[in-house]
């Protein structure tokens, strides 16, 4: 078992203990309680994301950039030349978040085909999610267009 599925066991076994339906409420327990949703909180914030890419060994040889989703979040893996069947990359701009390169045996059929650059929807949203302007950068942009207005 690894370490953020062993912490959760943990967490559910001390929970289902200290819960006020089963114990009674005191201090101590309230607290305990406390202190163990905090820490649960803290490693699910905390913890390394690994997923995992399946490209042809063509494209594993000729290298490429490949768009992929983490709940809503939009990640971008740039996967170099020359790469071999269970490589770690991380993805850009996101050290916490393991990206496993599996590469396909040459007589293997991909499951689903998949192109060598990104779908353009996938990487104008990956673009649009990562270049829009800061809440400052647009209200500097609204005081100077009223300025020039005026």
């Amino acid at each position: 078992m690894d370490g953020v599925a062993a912490a959760r066991a943990a967490f559910r076994s001390r929970v289902k203990r200290l819960h006020p339906d089963v114990t009674p409420p005191t201090t101590a327990t309230l607290t305990e309680l406390a202190r163990i949703v905090a820490a649960m909180d803290y490693i699910r914030a905390n913890a390394p994301v690994c997923l995992e890419i399946e490209i042809s060994a063509a494209q594993a040889a000729r290298g490429l950039t490949r768009t992929l989703r983490h709940g809503d979040k939009p990640l971008l893996v740039r996967i170099p030349a020359g790469t071999r069947d269970g490589t770690d990359l991380a993805a850009v701009g996101e050290d916490r978040i393991s990206v496993t390169i599996r590469v396909q045996a040459e007589g293997e059929t991909p499951v689903e085909p998949t192109p060598d650059f990104p779908d353009a929807a996938d990487l104008d949203a990956f673009m649009h999610e990562f270049s829009r302007p800061s809440v400052t950068t647009r209200l500097a942009r609204w005081i100077r267009k009223a300025q020039s207005a005026a």
